[in-house]
């Protein structure tokens, strides 16, 4: 099953997967810190640059990571995919409730998919 065809390359199913899968490992390890904002002087002004947060860029590549599997879920893969996605909406509905810190969430929803 082919999905990216150029004249010199032809990437399959299993070739995305593969390299979605190693983004995720590289994405491993590094350290697990929140987004921030970087001050750079360059010449005669200061330019800030966002650095992003890598425990939800871990979060979202494992999430596309199980959208690109689940036409290939079989039962018990089926049924996992809605425990984790049960457990994702009351992280968010508990923590919503309480007004906890957003960081809160992001580590939470990373607990979550690392499961």
């Amino acid at each position: 099953m082919e999905y990216i065809r150029t004249e010199k390359t032809k990437k399959t199913f299993k070739d995305i997967v593969l390299d979605q899968l190693h983004k995720i490992l590289e994405m491993s390890c590094e350290e697990f810190r929140g987004g921030y904002t970087q001050k750079q002087i360059k010449g005669n002004y200061v330019e800030e640059i966002y650095v992003s947060d890598v425990r939800k860029r871990m979060s979202q590549a494992i999430e596309f990571f199980s959208f690109l599997l689940q036409p290939r879920y079989n039962k018990s893969m089926k049924e996992k995919s809605v425990e984790i996605k049960k457990k994702i909406k009351e992280n968010l509905k508990e923590n919503d409730d309480k007004k906890k810190t957003k960081e809160r969430i992001i580590i939470n929803k990373l607990n979550i998919m690392k499961n």
